[in-house]
């Protein structure tokens, strides 16, 4: 499906994360159904807040969702295998869950099990309704802190991902005050209460790190994750973050789809701020936009110059990781996926990287099966040309 920035007017963080969902899930599902039988999708906050779409709610989480899940589902079929859908949307407003119930008619090839009530009385129910052998995708996206230890029965679940909504204004502002419960009890999950200390001492972006990193931290421990890296969406208008978008996966598999979407929502969300920076100062001084500075454009946004410093930082990463491993080198497959953990590269350009680098003879790739590979195998050795003796 198409995503339709004018359905976002006002709400262009919404724009940011649906345009990773629409990434990231049809890449999810297809991966999923070649394996697997049966896939749910698990929406906590699934009301249609604010859809300016109509009655086809393509500008909503669940929308997105069962609109990639219907078409997978067909994919499969026409190759002749009868792949399970299923959908627990959860809704708390009783208002907005009729309006859920009524646009969940608009999906027939969809078994959708919509729950009203809180997402924190519904989780361990809706775990024990998916079968072991099923694979699961959770998005716990709600408007403040929801109680983590209530999710925990769908986020341990062996064969899921997941993607959660850490509000991080809020918790810039709150954490350590004891003023929401829900947020001392998420950022102490790892059974330590000494970050508040640490974060007192803190600002800017130590302060947004640590609270982070402490965040995304206690979901990947309690959930035995392997990884969970972090998009990061800002307001529109100020160079500030407004929430995290923490993805835990257990593959590197997974890592690499993360990484493909956030991509795409990144230059989304370039675009989509400077564009409404653009045009406020045009509002506030249309002549004294005549001699703007370029702060507004693309290349000047947080999201650009995240990942331009992220591929500066992969590069050194990549060389001191090959580097620390001699003349024995490290295989492909074991460098790319600690890289993409930390940081916003694809794995698809961190591999062109290491194919100019083997091309200026900065490393030796014995075994490069031919000139149009551009990408190395997962079992391709890569050795450091400086760390090997001349004969």
């Amino acid at each position: 499906m198409a995503i339709d920035s004018a359905h976002y007017i006002g709400r262009e963080q919404a724009l940011v994360k649906h345009t990773f969902l629409d990434r990231y899930l049809p890449a999810l599902i297809g991966k999923v159904c070649s394996r697997y039988d049966e896939f749910v999708y698990v929406d906590g906050f699934a009301g249609p807040w604010q859809s300016a779409a109509g009655e086809s709610f393509d500008d909503t989480s669940f929308g997105i969702a069962l609109t990639h899940m219907t078409a997978q589902r067909l994919l499969y079929l026409s190759k002749g295998r009868n792949i399970r859908m299923r959908a627990f949307l959860v809704e708390k407003d009783p208002s907005s869950f009729a309006q859920l119930e009524r646009a969940i008619a608009r999906f027939p090839k969809i078994e959708i099990i919509p729950l009203n009530g809180l997402m924190e009385a519904h989780a361990a129910r809706i775990a024990s309704c998916i079968p072991q052998s099923a694979f699961s995708f959770t998005l716990i996206d709600p408007k403040g802190f929801p109680d983590i230890g209530a999710m925990l029965p769908l986020l341990k679940r062996e064969h899921a991902e997941a993607l959660v909504n850490f509000m991080f204004d809020f918790a810039n502002r709150f954490a350590g005050t004891d003023l929401i419960p829900a947020l001392e009890d998420w950022l102490s999950a790892l059974g330590s209460v000494g970050w508040r200390q640490e974060v007192e001492g803190l600002s800017g972006s130590e302060r947004e790190r640590k609270l982070e990193r402490l965040a995304a931290e206690a979901l990947q421990i309690t959930g035995a994750y392997s990884f969970s890296p972090v998009i990061t969406v800002d307001k529109v208008l100020h160079n500030r973050p407004l929430y995290k978008l923490i993805f835990l996966s257990r593959h590197a598999e997974g890592l690499k789809v993360f990484r493909d979407s956030e991509a795409k929502a990144l230059d989304t969300q370039a675009t989509a701020r400077s564009a409404s920076k653009a045009k406020k100062r045009a509002e506030s001084s249309p002549i004294g936009d005549l001699f703007a500075d370029g702060e507004d454009a693309v290349p000047n946004d947080r999201s650009s110059q995240v990942i331009r410093q992220s591929r500066q930082d992969a590069i050194r990463a990549l060389g001191a990781q090959i580097m620390t491993a001699g003349s024995s080198g490290m295989v492909w497959g074991n460098l790319w996926p600690p890289i993409l953990e930390d940081f916003s590269v694809t794995r698809s350009w961190l591999g062109h990287q290491v194919n100019d680098m083997r091309k200026a003879g900065r490393i030796l790739a014995p075994g490069w099966p031919s000139e149009r590979k551009q990408i190395p195998e997962d079992s391709q050795r890569l050795i450091l040309a400086q760390a090997v003796s001349p004969t």
